[in-house]
């Protein structure tokens, strides 16, 4: 997006709002204040290079300076490709563009509207799986300006400063009931699974919860990706959450082998429903039996635990550590890492079964296993009886020729 706007330009863009569009110089001066001439010209310039506005010089007169002035509005299209929450940097983008007078739209999935001719588009990607269906979605605007970021595609393109400190528009989302967004980023682990070190570094704090909560909102979503690496900013945090009165979710959990008494009983005051924590590796054993104690110590009987699986392990390794947690009183989450790749079907039963919640207190895997097989058998025993009795019903020409090989209308 290049350089930011002055403050001067962002002055008469705002004006320009209020003034539903349009307006003449004078009454644009008028509305500033006290601004030399020379700057004042030289903003509107300056904006009508950048394509924000449109600078009507004949309005003035022969040789004037003055005229009329007029937002340009632009049509915009933000296409959110796959994410599983709102995306909070469209809502940024939306957010922007909507205060320079654009007219907005969002597309969920990569088909989009095709009646409508676009200015700028941004495409968002997660997840590298969709990559080249965000690259071919790209190619379909051949007359806007196309923007296509997020760490599907890209792992170093980010939001200009002037965007990337904005409140978010959450009306985007109306189902988005809840303020988010990033107080730190960066972690100073570097788990050969994960994208964050190569996206944002080591960590450090880039906000606090008042630039992007709205107001509205009872709840907050921090998308920190390792808080507790910064002890600090966690409690610096931790205090603006309660002073607020808010319910909040650390979208990407706790770092176990950070966890002490201290930053527990923190953990503690806080009003989060269960806190969460991961056990990537077999060899992190020993630190999520001590980070349990010092949870019980100070109060947390029982926490969530994100279990990765089908990275660098194997199913017993993976199931070990899933009826580990479940003997310690927890629960579990497990994610499959590039479930697509994965043949061995034990391991989405063993998602389907920790996932569960009723199903992980009330039996084994083994048990659930069993059960969820006798329960594909009976399926496809009553589907066979249903198929006897349908053919039975059938004219005595085609009785045990089978549904499925029926001959079509008109051929006998």
């Amino acid at each position: 997006m290049g350089r930011g706007i002055s403050g001067l330009q962002k002055s008469i863009l705002e004006v320009l709002n209020e003034k539903k569009g349009m307006a003449s110089t004078k009454a644009l001066k008028k509305a500033i204040g006290r601004v030399s001439d020379q700057s004042f010209y030289r903003s509107l310039n300056s904006l009508q290079k950048r394509n924000l506005i449109a600078w009507y010089k004949e309005h003035g007169g022969p040789h004037s300076q003055g005229g009329l002035v007029s937002l340009k509005r632009v049509n915009v299209l933000l296409v959110d490709v796959d994410s599983v929450i709102p995306n909070l940097a469209l809502m940024k983008l939306s957010a922007f563009h909507k205060a320079q007078g654009d007219n907005v739209d969002l597309s969920r999935g990569p088909k989009v509207p095709s009646k409508i001719e676009y200015d700028i588009v941004y495409i968002s990607c997660i997840f590298s799986r969709n990559g080249r269906a965000a690259r071919r979605l790209a190619k379909r605007f051949p007359n806007a300006k196309v923007h296509l970021g997020g760490s599907g595609v890209d792992l170093k393109t980010t939001l200009p400063d002037e965007i990337e400190h904005l409140m978010p528009d959450y009306e985007l989302y109306p189902e988005c009931d809840y303020s988010m967004g990033y107080t730190m980023r960066g972690c100073i682990r570097n788990c050969e699974f994960c994208i964050v070190p190569k996206k944002d570094g080591k960590a450090h704090h880039v906000s606090d919860i008042y630039e992007f909560w709205d107001r509205r909102h009872k709840k907050i979503v921090l998308l920190d990706d390792n808080i507790l690496a910064l002890p600090q900013h966690f409690k610096k945090i931790a205090k603006q959450i309660i002073k607020e009165g808010l319910r909040v979710d650390f979208q990407s959990g706790f770092d176990v082998r950070l966890l002490n008494d201290d930053n527990a009983k923190i953990i503690k005051s806080l009003r989060i429903h269960e806190p969460t924590f991961a056990w990537d590796e077999l060899d992190m054993e020993n630190a999520v039996l001590r980070g349990i104690e010092i949870l019980k110590r100070n109060g947390i009987n029982r926490a969530i635990w994100y279990v990765l699986v089908g990275f660098n392990t194997t199913f017993e390794d993976a199931l070990y550590r899933v009826n580990r947690l479940r003997e310690l009183g927890q629960r579990v989450y497990v994610m499959l890492y590039n479930k697509e790749e994965l043949e061995d079907r034990r391991y989405s039963h063993l998602r389907d079964w920790a996932n569960a919640r009723m199903s992980f207190a009330s039996c084994t895997f083994d048990e659930y296993v069993r059960t969820r097989e006798n329960g594909v058998q009976k399926q496809m025993a009553a589907a066979r009886k249903e198929r006897k009795k349908r053919e039975k019903q059938l004219h005595p020409i085609l009785q045990g020729v089978g549904i499925k090989s029926m001959p079509r209308h008109g051929d006998l």
